[in-house]
């Protein structure tokens, strides 16, 4: 490495041809297989590699921070988030470490929502990107999930596995998937319309969609039919049903669909109802 150079950089130039998120994703892969690290990945270790002399538990108002100090980079993580989304958190400030300029400044994650990749990236998308390779290997969960469950049986078991949040194991999960599926999360709540309207009744409503495949674009805020299957899983039931997307009045072919609720307290304490649900074409898997 040229002195003074950043992994990524390096990468840049050994991959000339490659996007900013591939050569992180590369980065953070040829890290994992230095350490020969299996799941679940100790952060501890990965974190010590790049020089991260302490990790912290602290009650903070933020996911997480990396800190240079005079006795080297220290990472703190909000002790009240949930485990697997402290270590995603802190995953997310290893990925920094890859990136130029991070010894010379507090680096700050303050929503630790796993994202799906898009074209251009920033550093906090960058970092994004590595946490997930090095949260949830490529090389490890491609095979674990070829052998799991479809649905959210097989992604809970993954999570376990990984000690990573649902949420992340689900989108890792759509990313890598051979064949095309499709991750929804629904929450109730208003339109922007509706909200200073009297007597308002909160629909389910998308806060988010991500693919990997040919499923048609659903936008954010569309609300789920009454009386479909994401109704019914916003009132407890574990859905695994034949479907279509229907119920956002959007025609599609047969699908499978695992729908749940997985309710969850917000930053600030604030208790929410969520709906996540993945669908998929019915039929077997496509070759890998």
């Amino acid at each position: 490495m040229a002195a003074g150079s950043s992994l990524l950089e390096e990468a840049r130039r050994t991959f000339p041809g490659c996007s900013d998120l591939e050569c992180i994703q590369r980065v953070a892969a040829r890290v994992i297989e230095d350490l020969d690290e299996r799941p679940p990945i100790s952060l501890e270790v990965v974190a010590s590699y790049r020089d991260i002399v302490s990790v912290r538990l602290e009650p903070l108002p933020f996911a997480g921070s990396l800190t240079p100090e005079t006795s080297g980079l220290v990472m703190r993580l909000n002790s009240r988030d949930p485990r697997g989304r402290r270590r995603f958190s802190g995953f997310h400030e290893v990925g920094h470490t890859f990136q130029p300029g991070y010894l010379q400044q507090t680096l700050f994650r303050c929503n630790p929502q796993p994202s799906n990749p898009s074209s251009s990236a920033n550093p906090e998308q960058l970092a994004d990107v590595a946490a997930a390779e090095l949260l949830l290997p490529r090389r490890h969960f491609e095979s674990d999930l070829s052998r799991a469950e479809r649905g959210w049986d097989g992604v809970i078991g993954l999570a376990e596995n990984y000690e990573a949040s649902l949420q992340a194991t689900a989108l890792r999960a759509v990313q890598l998937s051979d064949s095309p599926m499709l991750l929804v999360t629904l929450e109730p709540g208003f339109r922007k319309s509706e909200r200073a309207s009297l007597g308002a009744e909160p629909k389910l409503r998308v806060t988010s969609s991500v693919s990997n495949g040919n499923f048609p674009y659903i936008p954010r805020n569309k609300s789920a039919a009454e009386g479909g299957a994401l109704l019914r899983a916003l009132e407890g039931e574990i859905v695994e049903d034949t479907t279509s997307l229907l119920e956002f009045d959007i025609p599609t072919d047969r699908l499978r669909v695992s729908a749940r609720l997985f309710p969850y307290a917000d930053d600030r304490g604030e208790f929410h109802q969520r709906v996540m649900a993945l669908f998929w074409y019915a039929g077997k898997r496509s070759a890998a």
